[in-house]
């Protein structure tokens, strides 16, 4: 019993040990970020005079409530975010879909797949500038040949085209992370419940939303929120195609707290920006995770 006990320790020890790395680098690079935004959240901060700081409470958080950049920025975050999340959910389903199916050949577009996901953001964003040049650009010179427009359009230099061409971007490059994990689930629901179903009359359709959908809630659940709290907190996708312009008509709450941080020296301004961003989230979280638990269980 002894040598027993003497292993379990030893185990104990090693998983420490293994544990430590990872708990040094997250309170490193995650807890402390995390701790020194939300006390400067409450400070009047100018990283060219550091010594000058002073407490400033809620003065912060007033200066955004009293800024219609800063609602604006919340408005333009709520639309990406939310048309990001939709267009990408949908279609990675119906490719996830298509790329279950039993097809010679089918495990290469599988690969295929994975090559939005694994370029760089900034590649993407410089091709997508060039690709949408009013002028110069293949988006516009195809759109002429095929008869579909007979002027240039302007998409980084319109508003509503700006927001268009910020959101095709994110649901290009990031529809490959939905497809993968709702098809790593198709792959694991029984064939025997699709059987059962056809014995039953059920077609196409009915299958889809009686077996297929239920068995992906959980997944979609995961996907979306996750896809959501990476969604709204992205800067460089924005930034590197439009710069949150033209004007402010692309700025999100990412980039609103850079400007105030970066570009106006208001670190207290742009660290509160990031303490509200994080309440959002975290309030919006909790509530979409018992909303759903709620239907899980209402389902049962």
């Amino acid at each position: 019993m002894s040598q027993a006990a003497d292993w379990k320790k030893a185990d104990r020890r090693i998983g420490i040990l293994f544990i430590v790395p990872f708990a040094v680098a997250a309170l490193v690079f995650m807890v402390y970020p995390v701790a020194e935004a939300v006390r400067l959240a409450f400070y009047h901060h100018n990283p060219l005079n550091p010594a000058a700081a002073s407490f400033a409470g809620l003065d912060n958080f007033r200066a955004l409530a009293a800024d219609p950049l800063f609602w604006q920025s919340f408005r333009q975050a709520a639309v990406w975010t939310f048309s990001s999340i939709v267009l990408q959910t949908v279609i990675g389903v119906g490719l996830a879909l298509l790329l279950h199916l039993p097809l010679r050949g089918i495990s290469v577009f599988r690969g295929l797949l994975l090559f939005p996901y694994i370029v760089p953001t900034v590649v993407i964003a410089l091709i997508l500038q060039w690709m949408l040049n009013a002028d110069l650009g293949v988006v516009n010179w195809s759109l002429r040949g095929a008869g579909l427009i007979d002027e240039n359009v302007y998409w980084l230099a319109s508003p509503g085209m700006a927001m268009l061409s910020t959101i095709a971007l994110n649901v290009w490059k990031y529809t490959p992370f939905v497809t993968i994990c709702v098809l790593a689930r198709l792959q694991t629901i029984p064939l025997e419940l699709y059987d059962a179903a056809k014995v039953d009359g059920a077609g196409a359709v009915r299958r889809f939303v009686d077996i297929t959908l239920p068995q992906l809630a959980e997944v979609l659940a995961v996907v979306v929120i996750f896809r959501t709290i990476w969604t709204f907190n992205k800067f460089e996708e924005i930034y590197l195609l439009t710069r949150g312009g033209p004007g402010t008509s692309t700025f999100n709450l990412a980039i609103y707290s850079f400007e105030q941080s970066v570009a106006s020296l208001k670190m207290g301004v742009g660290a509160a920006t990031g303490v509200v961003m994080m309440a959002l989230l975290f309030v919006g979280s909790l509530i979409y995770m018992r909303v759903f638990r709620f239907d899980e269980e209402a389902a049962q």
